[in-house]
Order: C-alpha cells, then structure tokens, then sequence
C-alpha cells in the first residue's frame, strides 16, 4: 500500500504547533504572581516506575495516569471507555466479548490463538490479568490507572513487548474511618449504585471494602424476525473490591486484596458491514447472544524495609475466570446469507450455541529494591502458571439455524456427526503455560544532572497444548522457548525542571502452536516463532511557568521481528498464527497542561503515528477467499488459492491509529462555601487498519470526534455530578472485525451512543 505523503506534513506541523502552543501559553501563565497558592500551580502526580512511586516528570519513561475521581465525574466506568484518551492507546473489541489493547500499533493479532500472548497487557495492582477475556470488566473503586508505553521486561513482573495498563484499585488506609454511598442514574436505564468504607481495626490494621452494581438497558436491538426488540450492549453485573492491610512493625506490611466481578447480560452487539438496515443501533439477525462472566482476582502482598538498606517485596497472585458465550456468527438472518463454503451445498448460517472458557492462575514475583543518593536497583524473580480450557462449538449448514435446533441443543457425535451435519467445528482444547524470570535493573547518577539505566531480563516459557476436534482428532504439542532481553537508557537533566531521556530497549513475546490437529496431514507448520522488537524512544519532559505548565514531547522508532498474525487458510481449520518477518513503526506524541488565570485549566495531547510491512510475505485473505464463490473444497478453489494471494510488503499494520488527539478544558471555582467544577473535552481517533490485509472494503475502521461534558458541585459531605458523554451521538466505529473462520464475516462494533446522566455521592 503506498504511503500518504501528507503524513510527514503532519509530523511537521505537530513539531510546529506544539512549540507555538507552548509559547503563546506560557507568555500569560509567567506573569501570574508568585504568591498565587497550591492550587494555582500543576499538582505532582506519582507514577509507578522502577519498582517504586516517584514523579511523573521524574520517570524517563512514557507515561499516563489518571485519578479514579477524575474518571468517575467524566463518565469513565470501562477500560473500553480509554480508547483514545491516551496518545497512541487503542481499546479495540474483538469479536464480542475479548478486548485488543493496543498501544503505537502493538497489540494482539491472534487472539483466536489460545497459546498467543498479548503485547500489551494489563494489571490490577501489579498482577497480570491472564486472561483478556476479564478486560471488559466494570473499573468500580480505584486510586489510578497507569498507561506505561513501550516494552515492559523490567518493570513488571510479567514481560510485555508494547506496553502496559496498571489499573491501581483504592487500598486501606490506616487509623483512617470513613465510607461513601454513590448512586449514578442516566438515560438507557442506567443505574450504577456503589458503597464502600474504609476500617480501622486499631492503629496496625484496616479494612476497606467497595460493592458496585452496574445495570443499563441495551444501546442495540435486533429488530424484525422472532427476535424482535431483543437487547444488545446491555449491562447487567456486579463488581467488588476488598483490602486488608496489616502492619505488625513499622518496617513491614501485609495487604491482602481481593477483586470480583459477575456479568449476566445479553451478547455484544455486532453488525453486519452488509446489514440492510441503515441504524447503526439496530440490527438484523436470528439468533440471541448470551454472555456470562465471574472473574476473581486475588492477591497477596508482604514488604519488608529491611535494616540493610533496601526493601524486600512479595507478590502473589491468584486467579480464575469461568466465561458462557452464544452469538450470531454470520451477522445475518439466514435469508440475507448464502455462502457456498465447500462447494457443494450453500451455507446460509453461522451460529455459535456454546463458546465456553475456564482459565486459572498463579503468579508468583520476588523483587528487592534498594538505592542511595548515587544509584537505585531493582532485582526480580517471577514465575507464572496458567491453565487455559477453551470449550468451543459452531454451527454452518443450509436453511435456518431453527430447523437444527433439537441437534444443536443436544450436541454430540451422534447428533452432529462431522461432515454429516452443519456442523462447522467444534473443539476442547486446553493450554497451560509456564512462565519463569529473573530481571534486573540499575540506575546510576554521574552527577546531578547525568544519569544512565541498564537493565536486562531472562525468560523461559514452556507451554503443552492438548486439542480434541471433532470429539475424536486429538493433538497435543509441547514448546520451550527462552530469551534474554535488555534496556539500556541515558537521563539528560537540562535544568530542575526539565529532562531529555535516551531509552533503548528489546521485547519478545513467546512463540506457541497453531491448534488445528488437521494441520499435520495438510503441511501446515504446527507452530509460530516468538515475536521481537528493538525499540528506540527519546523524550523530553518540562515544566515550565513556575509550574503553572506542562509539556511532554516523544519520538519513537519498533523494529519488529517475526511479527505475530492470524494466517488462516480456506481449508476447514488448517490455519493459525504465523509470523511477518519484518515490521516498522514510528510516531511522535506530544503531552501538555497548562493553568490559564486561576480558574481555568486546559490539558490535552497530540500523537502522529506511522509504520509499514517492510518485508516480503504471500498471504491469502479469507475474505477475498469468500467472496470469490469458490468452495473449499472444489479443485478450482484449490488451485486459485495461490492467484488470490497478495504480497504484504508495503502494507500499514494493524491496530495503528494515524492521528489520534484530545482537548480538555476545566474549570475550577469556590462558590461560596461550595466548589464548582466543570469541564468540556474533545477526543478525535483517527483512521486505521485493522487486519494486516489492509483490505479496502473490511480492514480500515473510520475515524470519529466525540465530546464530553461534566459538571459537579462540592458541597460539604455531598458531590453531584451531571456528565453527558458522546454529547453529539456519534455513531463512530471503535473496530471491524472479520472472523478467520466460519463464514468470515465481517461486523463493526461501534462506541457508546450519547448517555447522559446525574451522580450523587455521599462522604461520612
């Protein structure tokens, strides 16, 4: 695909802009007086970087965090809900109930792939959440959440190669006593009621707790058929959090934490790109999707100052997920939907009566930590074990789904034979995974104004994958990988206020295998290489204005090796991941606040992004498959697999939004003995690409701007909140997906509609 000159001009005017932007600010924010007090000045926000908290403006590393308050009075409840409010983060739904992080245009192109890891992956206070299928979860009672971009192997216990999400939940706090009560109400029937409190059990323990109950009617129907008026993108779950801390001496303490959440609502709605119906908002289908969650997420947490000068940290985790899913694969009602999948007989429907997942964890992180005044370190330990069932079922066959409903309610050999019934597939197959560490990491200062970082890490991942499709072809594969990966970085302070960081880094990803137990009698390779990056950043953090602005400038360049991607081929099941031998990515991002006068506040980014497919690869898209009218297994659709095969080289890839910004402007003002606070924001995502096909009629999701507004009073006890959301109700589309297998349909998943609604929130 050629590249879009215009792209380069944007990099310049970005480079343009954002120095003009800064010095037209700073010009009035210089001659506030000195003697303006604390809140006329930008707070200190604290990240977690090198094991430990210190300064945003400190840490040589890019990074974003927000205060659960602040996301609260903005509306924000999901982590689907970040999509965008981060430079270079996408949150991209895949096929119903899974969610592709993203972050610069890494994330996870094989989700389909149960032995695939993500690239960026998410935490909840600093334990990996193993399964994503638990990213759709309800955030309820946090402290903050952190976006950390670029390759995570020393910063975390669990390698990530594009970045990470650390969502930090409210701990409790000692000889402290109070609760809350907060009820949100809202159009679409919204009803979100939170309590918690936090209790102090003498003067070395406390208790805190937060129960949320979150319901809403569906922003989607199917309308027309039997299944007239049924809800889609409904919301129908409960979410609890619970913190014990216990500190028996000063210099050691115990938090003990545990996080659940249960889901019973309707399937997600998504719709056919050929959907008859123009209503982004209604749909035409025959079947029901059903989604059921419980997710718990334990932890342990034991630090201990010791007297010998650093600090000793356990982290343990524990976690299981049991999921339900059904849904309508072919998107369609069986009247719009004739697909001649094997040449033999039409398909006219793709339906999924049962995808069922069970996945448990243990992870186990050592780490000490110590420093002085010349050098800080970190050395770590990890190891992770996590078991993965995935118990799957899909129906394709002529006629309508209705006429094999007594089969598919009763599934088995008998009543579904293969090859003898619509039976597309069906598969149980489990994959367990065991991960193990060591990492280390140093920093040491040359004098107060020159600092160097090294730090390296080993990984060993051996992972077994037993299958059973068709209830009797069995497989089973074993895989070890192994790596070692570095960071090697240079901090440049300028002045007290401002420093240029150099970081140079490497990430891997494990390799894994390709679960068809076909593949071996069809020569397809049973197992994919891990996936590499050498990634290069250099940033710039300022503080200027005595400390009334901000601004944050990143350059970035990914080399990426063996690039990991859904490969799958036209014969049933023969398919999976391979690997792209070569990817580039590059892009600039720019962050800034700045305090205008003493009420008024405007915050925002600007991030450009860029990349290509720079090596040669022959890849055959399903879609182009499909719509050819060849069976699968006719000899014509054989041999013209090779002709409908396109050379990749050139092509943008996936997950990488082109230009993505935001534009926030708050007001901050005493009324009274109350407080105002209001604020209007501007979100634009750009365009990208969401399969590396780049195919024009399935691949590029569209861009869309979305505004929100809040507003909220401060009295003594009590905050009301009023915050209208999408405020122009922009049917943007947050993805496209096209299924790899089945009939690969292709269907948008498309943002929240405009949601309005009023918080209340109670102190004691």
């Amino acid at each position: 695909m050629a590249k879009k000159p215009w792209r380069w001009i944007h990099f310049g005017r970005f480079l343009a802009a954002t120095a003009f932007g800064a010095a037209a600010l700073a010009a009035p924010l210089a001659a506030q007086s000195e003697a303006d007090d604390a809140r006329d000045v930008l707070e200190e926000i604290t990240v977690t970087a090198r094991k430990r908290e210190v300064a945003l403006q400190e840490a040589p590393i890019a990074v974003a965090t927000f205060d659960g308050d602040a996301l609260d009075r903005v509306g924000i409840v999901k982590l689907d809900d970040f999509n965008s409010f981060v430079p270079g983060l996408l949150v991209g739904k895949n096929d119903g109930a899974g969610r592709v992080v993203a972050i610069r245009g890494i994330g996870w192109e094989t989700a389909q792939n149960l032995s695939t890891q993500p690239g960026v992956l998410v935490y909840v206070d600093g334990v990996y959440m193993a399964n994503p299928l638990a990213l759709g979860i309800d955030l309820g009672e946090i402290e903050r959440v952190e976006v950390l971009r670029g390759p995570q192997g020393t910063e975390f216990g669990q390698s990530a190669t594009g970045g990470a999400v650390n969502i930090i939940t409210k701990k409790a706090v000692l000889e402290q006593r109070d609760g809350f009560l907060d009820l949100q109400i809202g159009d679409y029937g919204l009803v979100n009621a939170r309590a918690g409190a936090n209790i102090a059990l003498g003067n070395r323990a406390a208790l805190a707790f937060s129960l949320q109950k979150h319901d809403r009617d569906g922003y989607a129907e199917i309308r027309g058929g039997a299944l007239d008026g049924y809800e889609l993108d409904d919301a129908d779950s409960a979410t609890a959090h619970l913190s014990l801390k216990w500190r028996p001496q000063d210099h050691l303490q115990v938090e003990l934490g545990a996080f659940w959440q249960d889901a019973d609502h309707h399937g997600a709605a998504q719709k056919h790109i050929a959907d008859p119906n123009p209503d982004a908002r209604e749909l035409t289908q025959d079947s029901p999707g059903t989604f059921v969650l419980e997710n718990l997420h334990l932890r342990a947490v034991v630090q201990w100052d010791t007297p010998w000068g650093f600090s000793l940290k356990s982290l343990t985790g524990v976690q299981n997920l049991d999921k339900q899913q059904s849904l309508d694969g072919d998107r369609l009602t069986s009247d719009l939907t004739a697909v001649n999948l094997t040449g033999f007989f039409p398909a006219n429907f793709d339906y999924l009566p049962y995808w069922d997942n069970n996945s448990e964890a243990f992870s186990q992180e050592v780490a000490l930590t110590g420093g002085n005044a010349q050098m800080d370190w970190v050395l770590g330990l990890y190891y992770f074990d996590h078991e993965n069932d995935n118990d799957f079922l899909e129906a394709v066959g002529p006629g309508s789904v209705e006429d094999f409903r007594e089969q598919l309610d009763n599934p088995g050999p008998d009543t579904l034979p293969p090859f003898q019934a619509p039976l597309e597939f069906v598969e149980t197959r489990v994959v367990t995974r065991e991960d193990s560490a060591v990492y280390g990491q140093a920093t040491y200062r040359f004098s107060d104004r020159v600092a160097a970082t090294l730090g390296a890490r080993y990984q060993r991942d051996k992972s077994r994958d037993l299958a059973t499709q068709f209830w009797f072809i069995d497989s089973e594969q074993v895989l070890v990988d192994n790596e070692l990966t570095w960071k090697a970085g240079l901090d440049l302070r300028l002045a007290d206020n401002r420093l240029l960081y150099v970081l140079l880094s490497t990430g891997w990803k494990n390799g894994g295998n390709n679960p068809g137990a076909l593949n071996g009698a069809l020569q397809v390779p049973l197992q994919f290489a891990p996936e590499a990056v050498t990634a290069l950043e250099i940033g710039s953090k300022n503080t200027f204005a005595g400390r009334r602005g901000r601004l944050n400038l990143t350059a970035y360049y990914y080399d990426y090796s063996d690039y990991q991607f859904i490969q799958e081929d036209p014969v049933p099941f023969a398919g999976g991941t391979g690997n792209i031998p070569s990817v580039k990515i590059y892009g600039l991002e720019s962050e800034w606040g700045f305090l205008l006068g003493e009420a008024w506040r405007v915050d925002g980014f600007l991030a450009l992004a860029d990349g290509e497919i720079d090596s040669d690869l022959l890849v055959m898209d399903t879609v182009d498959f499909l719509n050819s009218g060849f069976g699968r297994f006719t000899e014509t659709g054989v041999a013209d697999r090779a002709s409908l095969s396109r050379n990749l080289r050139g092509n943008t890839p996936p997950k990488l939004v082109e230009t993505s910004g935001r534009l926030s402007l708050a007001y901050h003002r005493p009324v009274g003995a109350n407080l105002l606070r209001a604020g209007a924001g501007v979100v634009y995502r750009g365009e990208y690409q969401y399969r590396v096909f780049n195919n024009p009629t399935t691949d590029s999701v569209p861009a869309y701007t979305i505004a929100n507004i809040h507003a909220a009073m401060d009295f003594k006890a009590l905050t009301a909140t009023l915050a209208i959301t999408n405020l122009t109700d922009k049917d943007g589309v947050n993805s496209r997906f096209s299924n790899p297998f089945g009939l690969h349909t292709t269907s948008e998943e498309f943002i929240p509609p405009r949601q309005i609604s009023l918080r209340l929130r109670y102190a004691f």
